[in-house]
């Protein structure tokens, strides 16, 4: 029995021994690696052994085929036929399956298509998500970083995972509690360990907060703050509209710090929550130097509005105090700054009713002072206008060279002042009863006058 299994051995030349353990190893492998991914990794497994088997058997039965059934079926010249199979068949479809999930990689993720990197890294993704050896899966939902797909982020052999986001945030990555790199612009691969810290929005921010604080005479007031600010990224490495510094980035999600006591707990708050507190301890500050009078006054010294000048007082110091940090301030904005105690606003209120009352009667009295003056000037002009028009109608009189009656005089006089009653800038600054005096004037002296002075006192007159 023995010498017929040697010689069975020494005519298949060691074959029947070779090549059947080579399989067994080749399957233990695969096997082995598709339960280190679990169930994907077990289905994907069972695949590749399957087209393996598949390719191997029709080779097989190809070479057998024409060989004839004089030749072993334990032979090299099988094996080789085996092997052919597996070259033509398995290793095409092995190729082209690879290249399919490279190709699919682009369209189920937002890689870029024109960078290789990308294109390579989504198709490694997904083989070995197939595998079941990928790292986690990561995408944001309303600014939070959730995960969506579990994975071994610790193995050597596996990844890589990936972090999906929108467009206008950064995403950094961490190893334990030490940050290593920053990703953006939607898609940023991982590597092994890494997993996303707090996501940075690029935009433009606008952050508000209501502040309480005290004046300098001790009365609490509430103003409504805001502040528009975005990171610095004047010296971002690429393009686009949202750009960033990747060092700005990580000086940001550093800047983190605990926010005012809520209950209690202490809530931790990241990098634009940091700005905003630090922003409404600034106005606190200035609010504190400042009397409540000087606060709410509608011009300050220089004639800026004080809550004005105070804005830009906060804006200023916020600029300088986050010069470190790389964030760039655009504008703080200030509300109404009210009153929260109802009895010292009473008592404002009056304060400023009296101040308001005073300066009404000042201006009454300064008005009042004015009108007396123009009237004062007025009645002046009028007697100047009166004195000249008399001295040239005595003038006119005395040209005519005949001697004048006393009392064509007075009525000659009576006429002038009838003329500068009838005019308008006079009449203004004349009381209505004194208008007619020139009329009964003229009445009075007609009884004096004979029939012939009074006609030569009216050619005169017409002269």
């Amino acid at each position: 029995m023995d010498q017929v299994l040697l010689d069975f051995l020494i005519q298949t030349q060691g074959t029947v021994i070779l090549v059947p353990l080579g399989l067994l190893l080749v399957h233990v492998v695969v096997i082995q690696y598709g339960i280190l991914g679990g169930r994907r990794g077990r289905l994907t497994a069972a695949g590749y052994l399957f087209a393996f088997d598949w390719s191997l058997m029709m080779g097989v039965t190809a070479g057998r085929t024409v060989a004839g059934d004089d030749v072993l079926f334990w032979s090299w010249h099988t094996v080789g036929w085996g092997l052919l199979g597996t070259l033509v068949l398995f290793l095409p479809m092995w190729r082209l399956f690879r290249r399919a999930l490279r190709f699919s990689g682009i369209f189920l993720l937002p890689a870029m298509p024109t960078r290789r990197e990308h294109r390579e890294k989504a198709g490694r993704t997904l083989r070995a998500y197939m595998w079941g050896l990928n790292y986690p899966f990561y995408r944001e939902e309303d600014g939070e970083v959730e995960k969506i797909v579990d994975g071994k982020a610790s193995l050597r052999e596996g990844g890589p995972g990936f972090v999906m986001a929108s467009s206008h945030y950064a995403i950094p990555l961490t190893v334990g509690t030490h940050y290593t790199r920053i990703g953006g612009h939607g898609l940023v691969f991982t590597r092994r360990k890494e997993q996303p810290g707090p996501l940075v929005d690029l935009r433009v921010q606008v952050c508000g907060k209501a502040v309480h604080a005290l004046t300098r005479d001790g009365i609490p007031v509430s103003v409504m703050m805001f502040a528009i600010f975005k990171l610095d990224s004047r010296k971002a490495m690429d393009e686009g509209a949202y750009s960033f510094d990747p060092e700005a980035v990580f000086t940001a999600v550093q800047a983190r710090g605990v926010g005012p006591e809520q209950g209690e707990e202490r809530k931790e708050i990241g990098w634009d929550q940091f700005v905003t507190e630090r922003a409404a301890d600034l106005l606190r500050g200035e609010i504190a130097r400042m009397l409540l009078d000087q606060l709410l006054e509608s011009e300050s010294g220089d004639g800026v509005p004080a809550r004005e000048a105070l804005r830009a007082r906060v804006a200023k110091d916020l600029q300088a105090s986050l010069g470190p940090l790389r964030v760039h301030v655009l504008a703080v904005g200030i509300g109404n700054i009210e009153v929260e105690d109802e009895s010292v606003l009473d008592q404002r209120v009056e304060s400023w009713a009296a101040r308001w009352e005073r300066r009404r009667l000042e201006r009454e009295a300064q008005g009042d002072a004015e009108a007396t003056r123009l009237i004062e000037e007025a009645r002046a002009d009028a007697q100047r206008q009166m004195i000249v028009a008399i001295t040239e109608a005595f003038q006119q009189l005395a040209d005519t060279g005949t001697p004048v009656p006393p009392h064509v005089i007075a009525l000659r006089f009576i006429d002038v002042l009838d003329e500068m009653a009838a005019s308008p800038d006079v009449q203004r600054w004349l009381p209505a009863t004194t208008q007619g005096i020139p009329g009964q004037l003229r009445l009075l002296m007609q009884p004096g006058a004979t029939a012939g002075e009074s006609r030569s006192t009216g050619e005169t007159a017409s002269n």
